[in-house]
């Protein structure tokens, strides 16, 4: 029974960071900016929700207010680089860095405690114990309904007219203009879509583990450009339309990463070198991909 354990941490864990990982692949592929500002976005989405929280806020409006927070620092993102023309890596970099501060500001103490208080998954937490199973069957149910819905609401929203042009303007900036499309208005709103959608996630990730840390986001974008490259070897890229498939090789390899992870951590990989170990992984994989090109060009000048 305890080699099913890992597995069941690893659902809801993959569930609840799937999230970040959309964020993160729908900022890259589908708007051509590769965005680390969500390294501050999570903490400070879980840092909003908690300080609502222990004033007596309700769930829904704790977790509106961090998505709101996290959208900010995204428009935030795209206003630096676009108005100063910093470079788009540096840009979420600066974000990243003033989110600490004011993570610390909005908390006032570099964590909070959030056991006692209330939590969406105290409504589903009769269902944990339905079947005699180590899986936290409501716990998982709820996730993934959130995340089934969310991911389909994203999908149509990127194939409506105005998810083409976000599309067009983050692909093709200059075809962009040429039609007539603000390439500047759909990128601060793409990348406040995004943030909020991470921002979100660590709202539901303070009440799954009970806390809220300053120190939450660090990592995140490694295991947010492991999960992307597991899900896109994973998922058939040519059976899929673009959107659905980016969509849903960041929901797959977010599962497959963190069930790796629980297993592996099951198996004796201390928990201190999974960075290291993750780090290892995606820079294997990117070298894979690097030499597969390179023989796929040498064949064709044959």
């Amino acid at each position: 029974m305890t080699w099913v354990l890992p597995l069941d941490i690893g659902l809801v864990m993959g569930l609840i960071l799937a999230w970040p990982v959309l964020a993160f692949a729908g900022s890259f592929r589908l708007l051509g900016f590769p965005d680390l500002t969500l390294e501050g976005s999570l903490p400070t989405g879980a840092a909003v929700y908690a300080v609502a929280i222990l004033n007596n806020w309700s769930l829904p409006t704790a977790i509106i207010a961090a998505m709101i927070a996290g959208a900010c620092l995204g428009a935030l993102t795209a206003i630096i680089h676009l108005q100063f023309r910093v470079n788009k890596f540096l840009a979420g970099i600066i974000v990243v860095a003033i989110s600490y501060t004011l993570d610390l500001r909005i908390m006032e103490a570099s964590n909070i405690g959030l056991i006692q208080r209330p939590s969406v998954f105290d409504y589903v937490a009769p269902l944990n114990g339905l079947i005699a199973s180590p899986f936290q069957l409501g716990t998982i149910l709820l996730l993934a309904s959130v995340l089934i819905v969310g991911a389909a609401v994203l999908i149509m929203a990127i194939n409506t007219s105005w998810g083409i042009r976000l599309r067009v303007a983050g692909s093709n900036p200059n075809y962009a203009r040429a039609l007539g499309i603000s390439v500047p208005a759909y990128l601060i709103v793409g990348l406040a879509i995004t943030n909020a959608l991470v921002a979100g996630s660590a709202a539901f990730l303070a009440m799954y583990q009970g806390f809220s840390d300053v120190g939450m986001g660090q990592g995140i974008l490694i295991f947010a450009l492991a999960s992307m490259t597991i899900g896109e070897r994973l998922v058939p890229e040519q059976r899929l339309p673009i959107p659905i498939f980016v969509v849903v090789a960041a929901i797959v390899g977010s599962l497959v990463y963190e069930i790796l992870v629980a297993y592996a951590v099951r198996l004796g990989l201390a928990a201190t070198d999974l960075k290291l170990v993750t780090a290892f992984f995606v820079l294997a994989v990117i070298a894979m991909r690097i030499r597969k090109h390179d023989d796929e060009f040498l064949e064709v000048i044959r």
